[in-house]
């Protein structure tokens, strides 16, 4: 197959060096600042020569222009959108108006964040580089430690069962009934997010709160937690952990975002390739 890969972080730049391997025609765009690469300054004859576009993971931070920080070149998404007809497209966390431009220009867009094993696989490095989070910045030994995980999504559940392989307490902050049974079977404790008012949660039990969901559930309850507590918020905008709070109560907290595309950059590749490899075939 012929690839064309377009910006985004060192994960792209790695799946670029596998796809390659396995005798794939592969051009990429947006990586001189990684690698002494022979610029190619014709993206439009790139795109045109090539029958799968990878796009980034996500494929902007600003709305206006792809993400590509290793590259010094700005491609604003409405001039790339013009290059692109006819074509399928593998990308991450698109937005809604700017899928539908490409619809229109008859590319067949595929959202990778969008495939159930793609995310579930995409929280281990997430987890474990939480785990490494805990290990630089807690003083105490870990073991026996009261946890408070908050969501029990694909990282919630993910990270609740590596931190519970560690001998750590994990309590896990929940919504529904179903979730609650789960994590029942596991052996955690539970607390749904709707009874936190009635339940007396106290923040003060927890010698970690790790929160996984990108929407501010607490604020005020937030001031009772110690000092010494380390709370770490994985989660995108909007976030979940109040920032104005934890600057006015000096919380000990840590801000983790994009983990998977900091650490283990060569095994997250992997994963994307063998997604890549299922959708071609399905196409």
């Amino acid at each position: 197959m012929n690839y064309c890969i377009i910006g985004g972080d060192s994960r792209n730049f790695y799946l670029a060096k596998l796809l390659s391997k396995e005798k794939n025609e592969v051009k990429i765009y947006g990586f001189e600042k990684l690698e002494n690469i022979k610029k190619d300054t014709d993206l439009n004859q790139m795109i045109a020569d090539s029958d799968i576009i990878v796009l980034p993971l996500p494929f902007t931070r600003d709305s206006i222009t792809v993400n590509m920080p290793f590259s010094n070149q700005v491609i604003n998404i409405e001039e790339l959108i013009q290059y692109l007809k006819n074509k399928t497209i593998i990308v991450g966390n698109i937005n809604e108006e700017i899928e539908k431009k490409l619809l229109d220009k008859n590319n067949k867009v595929i959202d990778i964040m969008k495939k159930e094993e793609f995310a579930i696989l995409n929280g281990i490095p997430t987890a474990e580089a939480t785990i490494e989070i805990i290990l630089k910045n807690t003083k105490e030994v870990i073991q026996g430690m009261n946890c408070l995980v908050m969501g029990f999504g694909r990282i919630g559940k993910i990270l609740a069962h590596k931190l519970q392989g560690l001998s750590i307490n994990v309590t896990c902050m929940i919504t529904n009934e179903i979730e609650k049974a789960w994590a029942t079977v596991y052996g955690y404790d539970t607390i749904k997010i709707e009874n936190i008012k009635k339940s007396g949660l106290k923040f003060k039990q927890y010698d970690i709160i790790i929160n996984t969901i990108p929407k501010m559930i607490f604020k005020e309850e937030l001031r009772e937690i110690r000092k010494e507590t380390l709370v770490i918020d994985l989660a995108g905008k909007p976030y979940g952990i109040d920032r104005n709070i934890v600057e006015e109560e000096k919380i000990n907290f840590i801000e983790a975002l994009g983990l998977p595309r900091k650490i283990c950059t060569s095994n997250i590749s992997k994963i994307y390739k063998r997604n890549y490899k299922t959708i071609y075939l399905n196409i």
